[in-house]
């Protein structure tokens, strides 16, 4: 039984606490009823109780109109760079004779460098 007790007053005592942090941080806009301080007092006076209150009558509902909102990196395309044309399709043999054609060029780099010390 007193496991029981100590389970509920932890709860009572961590849902009090979030209710403070809530209001502590809620902007001004969306505090409905009383101002921040008297939320705060109300909550820390009458501890579940005013955290109750607070969360029915104290809080307004979020606007859901279009306002800043964060972005990650994969929504930015300046992050990504911009958009890119799609490439043309290539296949294994285009891809086989870009690769001979740049062995080739080397080679022939390597020939054209002058007269080789024999």
């Amino acid at each position: 039984m007193v496991r029981l007790w100590l389970i509920v007053v932890v709860a009572a005592v961590a849902f009090t606490v979030y209710a403070v942090i809530d209001c502590a941080t809620m902007p001004r806009q969306r505090i409905r009823s009383l101002r921040k301080g008297w939320w705060i007092l109300l909550v820390l006076v009458l501890p579940v109780l005013g955290a109750v209150l607070w969360f029915l009558l104290g809080r307004a509902p979020a606007a859901s109109g279009p306002g800043p909102r964060y972005r990650g990196p994969e929504d930015d395309p300046d992050f990504l760079g911009g958009p890119r044309a799609p490439e043309p399709h290539r296949t294994d043999k285009d891809q086989d004779d870009e690769t001979l054609r740049d062995l080739e060029e080397q080679f022939h780099e390597r020939d054209d460098d002058g007269p080789a010390d024999r």
